[in-house]
């Protein structure tokens, strides 16, 4: 009868834990943020489906995206880019310019500051080495993209002195498409500048 009862404890113990766990879960969702999170919200926004919402529904649920984009980290936003990338497209499309602005200045403004920082912080050489990769990541970028093709030859040289100049200042002053095209290229920056830290 004694080894019956310990198992019966053991379970009423498992479950009693279990439940407080899937609890304080639930309580805690709205902090938490993952991949497929952030995918259902833009794939669902309201006015993908249906009409435009009031300006201040709008403003909450783009709020609600960015925060949950803002809490993954670089390798879940790699794998939310690799997943979904078409549908952040379609959502960022979606928005009106001024939601756009608020969408890059919350989600990609904040890499510029971060990698100012760092390449502040290490060393002279390494800072030189890591800018001249920044350049080349930054007119590999732009050349292989489709509005890089429609440069004229005069934006093309004047991108090409900004990049050579202070490849931060050119990725402070690009339009917002620009930034949340080279948003992907920043956060490897980041990562870049975090690990030459250390």
């Amino acid at each position: 009868m004694k080894p019956r009862r310990i198992w019966l404890t053991a379970a009423v113990l498992l479950a009693l834990i279990w439940s407080a766990v899937a609890v304080i879960m639930h309580q805690t969702d709205h902090l938490v943020s993952w991949p497929e999170k952030v995918i259902v919200l833009v794939e669902q926004a309201p006015w993908l489906k249906g009409p435009e919402g009031s300006p201040e529904s709008r403003r909450l649920y783009l709020n609600q995206v960015i925060t949950n984009l803002n809490r993954l980290d670089t390798q879940q936003r790699r794998r939310l880019r690799e997943d979904a990338q078409e549908s952040i497209d379609r959502f960022f499309a979606s928005l009106i310019e001024e939601e756009q602005k608020e969408y890059v200045n919350r989600t990609v403004e904040p890499y510029f500051e971060s990698i100012s920082k760092g390449l502040k912080l290490i060393p002279e050489e390494e800072r030189k080495r890591l800018v001249g990769r920044i350049r080349n990541d930054l007119k590999n970028l732009r050349g292989t993209s489709a509005e890089g093709d429609r440069l004229s030859d005069q934006d093309r040289e004047f991108m090409e002195f900004m990049i050579a100049e202070d490849p931060i200042l050119f990725l402070r002053e690009a339009p917002t498409k620009v930034k949340m095209e080279l948003a992907p290229v920043l956060e490897e920056m980041q990562s870049r500048v975090q690990g030459m830290r250390r």
